[in-house]
């Protein structure tokens, strides 16, 4: 995508920029009560025990994101769930996604992607 964006100017990436801004956020989709209240739980909480902090203090309390945290409430679940391994496999760089991911199981990604992707 770098290299086909690149070669656009400003005023067409503006242009772009604006139209994206001005969709309305996908709407959720359903899954298993219990998970997405498990996951809802780490978002809202973390886990402590883990060292891992609750999502929404940089996600907003309702994951629609802030300033230059994205807004993951609809997201996609498997769009989702690859990020957080790809950051805790430091796949992905971002130092903080990166401690954050790699102290979750596998089963608590799967929670946290069911309720950000039934937002």
């Amino acid at each position: 995508m770098w290299g086909m964006a690149a070669q656009l100017p400003d005023s067409e990436i503006d242009t772009i920029a604006k139209y994206f801004s001005e969709q309305l956020p996908a709407k959720g989709e359903g899954g298993n009560p219990a998970e997405i209240a498990a996951g809802k739980k780490i978002f809202e909480e973390g886990v402590a025990s883990q060292d891992v902090p609750p999502c929404s203090a940089c996600h907003d309390d309702n994951a629609e994101g802030r300033q230059v945290f994205p807004r993951l409430a609809g997201q996609c679940r498997s769009y989702l769930e690859k990020q957080l391994e790809a950051f805790a496999a430091n796949l992905r760089e971002n130092e903080i996604m990166h401690e954050n991911a790699r102290h979750l199981s596998a089963q608590q990604i799967s929670e946290v992607t069911a309720y950000l992707s039934s937002l």
